[in-house]
C-alpha cells in the first residue's frame, strides 16, 4: 500500500497525518509526501518521522497507528 504524509500540520496538535493512497481524506497531491509502499503502517511512521518529528496517523484508514492525544 502507498502511503501519504500530510505537509500541512493540523491547526491544534501541529500534527502531520499519515495517510492511505485509497483514503478519501488524503490530502492533494501538491500537500503531501509520497512516503512510499509498505507492508503494514508502522513502516510508514518510521518513513514520516524523518519529515516531522509530530505525525499521527489518520484515525479513518489508519486506526493501527493512530494515537488519540488527550
Amino acid at each position: 500500500m502507498l502511503y501519504l504524509l500530510n505537509k500541512n500540520s493540523q491547526i491544534k496538535t501541529g500534527e502531520h497525518k499519515i495517510h492511505k493512497e485509497t483514503c478519501s481524506r488524503k490530502p492533494k497531491r501538491s500537500n503531501s509526501v509520497e512516503l512510499g509502499i509498505f507492508y503494514n503502517s508502522e513502516v510508514a511512521v518510521c518513513e514520516a518521522k524523518k519529515y516531522y518529528f509530530n505525525c499521527n496517523g489518520c484515525k479513518y484508514c489508519c486506526p493501527e497507528i493512530y494515537l488519540k492525544k488527550i
